[in-house]
């Protein structure tokens, strides 16, 4: 402070320096010249200075000092925005110091505002920026701001390209009022629409919020606001001490958790309420929440208190901070027949009337996308190529754009970022850690011991240094930087695996049977030959996975015509337009439904008599994702529809594709999967389209049954003579032990033994010889991998599924991998106590109702609701053909093991004999037997 007084009388000997603002004010009355008041940096102080520079007269001039880091330019910077100010941010030591004091001191057209830092304050701040904005530089034709950094800190940067200074240079320069018909008044109405500003923040886990808020950012330019007049982030991303000099702000507030602000929005309402300094009076605002007004129970307190809470909550502290309310909170509630659509678009109607813009047309601009639909993303970009090619080569950085978002899912690949390091990165100013989940293709599950290897390699080279098997019975590998994702790709096709329709709206990895003991060796090999042949005749013929990651040098410019473009294929079954969601297809051999044949859109029951296999049953409409009480959306299970040959297996697979990619709903995706289509148009009506294309009729289906699902744990010697051995891997996630195990066995079954995936997230060791059995079990002994009924500690444990969800699934409200073992921990403990902790009993945990770990059909499954909070559903039958039912709302884990223990208890006293816990809570009335999916929400007695 004394060293900034002392700049001053150096440049200017009778300056007047005041140590208070309002000193300095009231001496401008008195005095010529600049009279100077000199500041600590604070967030009080500038609110002060801006009350008074934003009127000040041409003598004021204030110096505000940074005496410690780190340093905000911002507010200083917003200074720009009155007009006629002087604005500079210089280092305390440096030669610029006295440079821009004695510039402030002879500029009388306005106030003068200099921010001078400490050394110490900035040294380790590559990011400041010395600058200095001087009005009097228009005259010569130059811009008034100007720096001699060579890099501009990018919140400067950012705010100088908003270019919004005209509305206030407007205010302050133009005359208040003209004649009618004046040409004066002609320009200052011009420039009062052209200079129409507005922010709109938003905060949101599920996407809605930001969909709103991009809604609006869209309508407002394309009904006259300048592009860079309207600024659109989420509330993190805003400055809490710029609330006061915004005009209007649109907030979109989600809700998290139980009442809780989503995460991108957290610091923000933090900071807001640690600032009871500041004076909104003259901001305008308007919000919109969103929330669920049945998420904890319909009718219930919680519910109640906590539906739109943190929109509520901003609105009142808003309100008492003297903020001007533009219009009433509208809200939206999942509930309503089109969930928050229908309170978005009432309020919505009301805002766009208000700022008007409401006769314009919504459409796309400006960085505020999505504003394609999924459908017309796969129209326009050349059979899945996009710009992706590209945009994977842009080291700028971690992320792809958002079409290519939707793109590369077709290849296999998911862009996520790690939601543990979110609020971390925010407050550093930085974009989330993204990074790249990528799935193999590998129908049946069966790998060679040398591609086991080659994806061990992979895992540590590019990913995380684990594996995980997923419930698609392959592999996927997580946290892959965008500039390892080619590579990744290529050191997969070296080992001739690849990751094509592994995800996307296309036919997925096909999935088939694991269990070695179900039948012969030679008739396992004959189905998957026909697994094989489903899967290949249903893949996407687009070139457009090589070209972008595996082609480089000659061998690309040899796919480029003469006019530089790329050829682009015929898809012969999805045409431009692919399906309208995914395709995913089970092949099950019977007594073993280990692949949760009804949980798929198609599915094909292996019919053998005799040791040969005679054909398949075929079954249509399964499927059990949904959305947290949406009652539009619910699980379904599919419906055998008949019988094919073996080898019409294939085309009885494509024309009940082509029915789903013909009739499916593309207007609305979370309605679009096959389950409703056979729902909505009926099962004997979609059997007579397959039919249709088919050109025959399918013979009636043959008898079947399935015993169990649950994977095989231990040795079993096949028919050709050779060793097989189940593995548990606990939720599927191969790491430390099991990882190094796994990967010397590899190595001894080089040449000779397989692996094989399955849909429970285990492993099967194939094809051992007698001389390398004791080896193989020797290393399973010495890793301690699970592989028997004793190693397999329980009944729970060794049924459990989960999907991965936190920390990178962008969808989970819920831990499910990380979780799940602990809670199957403490439920051991009370089946112990029981006597039944040997009793197979089948456990899944998803992190959200997309329910990727098939959690509908456990006997016991918990899907999250918010973090360590689930619904628990109960009653699903042993061998997959039941869904479960909603037994308790919104638990956590001491009330799931009260709820659960007298169930074990009374189970384990009262149970008929091999009757499994499921089939006991029908029979005990303890839940309604879900029999039909179309009855997910009405049956429950919650």
């Amino acid at each position: 402070m004394d060293k900034a007084a002392a700049l001053l009388k150096q440049c200017q000997s009778d300056a007047n320096v005041c140590r208070t603002l309002s000193a300095a004010t009231a001496a401008c009355t008195e005095k010529c010249g600049k009279c100077w008041a000199v500041l600590p940096l604070s967030p009080s102080s500038m609110t002060e200075v801006h009350s008074v520079v934003k009127d000040g007269s041409g003598q004021l001039g204030v110096v505000l000092v940074a005496e410690q880091g780190p340093v905000s330019q911002m507010e200083v910077l917003r200074a720009m925005e009155y007009g006629g100010v002087y604005v500079a941010a210089e280092s305390m030591e440096g030669p610029g110091a006295m440079e821009v004091l004695a510039e402030a001191a002879c500029f009388d057209a306005g106030p003068s505002l200099v921010l001078l830092a400490e050394a110490n304050a900035i040294q380790a701040d590559y990011r400041w920026t010395a600058f200095k904005h001087d009005p009097r530089r228009e005259s010569q034709g130059l811009e008034p701001f100007c720096t001699q950094s060579d890099r501009v800190r990018e919140e400067i940067q950012g705010f100088l390209s908003r270019q919004n200074l005209l509305t206030l240079i407007a205010r302050k320069c133009l005359p208040k009022e003209c004649a009618a018909g004046d040409a004066g008044g002609d320009l200052c109405q011009g420039l009062a629409d052209a200079s129409k500003t507005v922010t709109i923040l938003y905060t949101s886990d599920t996407g809605h919020g930001e969909e709103c808020a991009k809604a609006v950012a869209r309508q407002c330019r394309a009904g006259g606001y300048a592009s860079s007049a309207v600024r659109c982030g989420t509330l993190d991303s805003f400055d809490v001490s710029a609330l006061a000099t915004e005009p209007l702000i649109v907030f979109c507030v989600a809700t998290a958790g139980k009442g809780e602000f989503p995460g991108n929005g957290r610091n923000f309402w933090n900071k807001l309420n640690d600032r009871s300094d500041l004076d909104l009076k003259e901001l305008k605002y308007c919000i919109f929440g969103l929330g669920d007004s049945h998420y904890w129970g319909k009718g219930t307190e919680d519910s109640r208190v906590n539906f739109a809470k943190p929109a509520r909550e901003l609105d009142d502290l808003l309100e008492k901070m003297g903020a001007q309310r533009f219009l009433p909170t509208g809200f939206g509630d999942d509930q309503d027949v089109d969930q928050y659509h229908t309170g978005f678009g009432d309020w919505k109607s009301q805002l766009y009337s208000r700022l008007g813009v409401d006769k314009a047309e919504g459409g796309g601009g400006g960085d505020d996308g999505p504003v394609k639909t999924d459908e017309q993303i796969k129209c326009e970009t050349k059979q899945l190529r996009g710009s992706m090619k590209e945009s994977l080569d842009d080291i700028t950085t971690g992320q792809i754009p958002f079409q290519d978002t939707k793109l590369i899912k077709s290849h296999g690949s998911y862009q996520q970022d790690d939601r543990d390091l979110r609020e971390e990165r925010q407050k550093m100013g930085v974009e989330p850690a993204f990074s790249f989940m990528i799935r193999v293709r590998l129908p049946g599950g069966f790998c060679t011991a040398e591609q086991w290897i080659a994806m061990d390699d992979i895992c540590q080279n590019f990913a995380n240094g684990t594996l995980k098997i997923t419930t698609r019975q392959t592999w996927q590998v997580h946290g892959v930087l965008k500039r390892d994702v080619k590579n990744t790709m290529r050191a997969m096709n070296k080992a001739c695996m690849d990751t094509l329709a592994a995800c996307g709206d296309v036919c997925r990895n096909v999935l088939c049977t694991s269990r070695p003991d179900v039948c012969s060796k030679e008739l396992h090999q004959e189905i998957l030959d026909y697994t094989y042949a489903i899967h290949d005749h249903c893949l996407p013929r687009s070139g457009a996975y090589h070209e972008i990651f595996l082609m480089q040098g000659d061998e690309m410019a040899e796919k480029t015509q003469i006019m530089g473009s790329t050829p682009v294929e015929e898809e012969p079954l999805y045409g431009l337009t692919y399906l309208p969601r995914k395709f995913k297809v089970a092949v099950a051999i019977p007594p073993s439904n280990d692949v949760d044949l009804f949980a798929h859109c198609a599915g094909f029951i292996a019919i053998i008599e005799n040791g040969k296999l005679l054909g398949f049953n075929v079954a249509v409409g399964g499927g059990l994702g949904f959305t947290h009480n949406n009652q539009k959306t619910h699980p379904r299970l599919a419906d055998v529809i008949g019988f094919c040959k073996p080898s019409d297996a294939k085309y009885v697979c494509e024309c009940i594709m082509t029915v789903a990619r013909d009739f499916g709903d593309r207007t609305g995706r979370k309605h679009a999967r096959i389950k409703y289509t056979v729902e909505d148009y009926g099962c004997q009506w979609f059997k007579e389209q397959v039919e249709d294309r088919l050109g025959f009729k399918l013979e009636p289906a043959k008898p079947y049954k399935f015993e169990h699902r649950g994977d095989f744990h231990g040795w079993v010697k096949g028919s050709d003579g050779l060793w097989n051995c189940g593995l548990l891997v606990p939720i599927g996630r191969v790491k430390e032990n099991s990882r190094t195990c796994l990967r010397k066995i590899a190595e001894e079954l080089k040449g000779q033994g397989a692996i094989r995936m399955t849909c429970n997230q285990g492993v099967v060791l194939e094809g051992i010889t007698e001389a390398k059995k004791a080896t193989v079990q020797r290393l399973l002994e010495e890793y301690k991998v699970m592989h028997s009924k004793e190693t397999t500690v329980s009944g729970l444990r060794r049924n459990m599924v989960a999907c991965v969800a936190l920390p990178t699934c962008p969808l989970a409200f819920a831990e499910a991998e990380r979780y799940l073992p602990t809670l199957v921990e403490r439920l051991e403990a009370v089946t112990e106590k029981c006597g039944i902790s040997q009793e197979d009993i089948v456990i899944r945990m998803t992190g959200c109702p997309n329910s990727c770990g098939r959690p509908s059909m456990a006997e016991i499954g918990f899907i999250g609701k918010a973090p360590g909070t689930y619904n628990m559903y109960l009653g699903a039958d042993f061998v997959g053909h039941r869904l479960n039912t909603l037994y308790a709302e919104s638990v956590n884990e001491n009330q799931i093991i009260e709820t659960l223990t007298p169930l074990f208890t009374a189970y384990s006293k009262e149970r008929e004999k091999k009757e499994r816990f499921g089939d006991f809570l029908i029979r005990k009335k303890k839940v309604k037997p879900m029999t039909y999916g179309r009855d997910w929400w009405s049956l429950p007695e919650v």
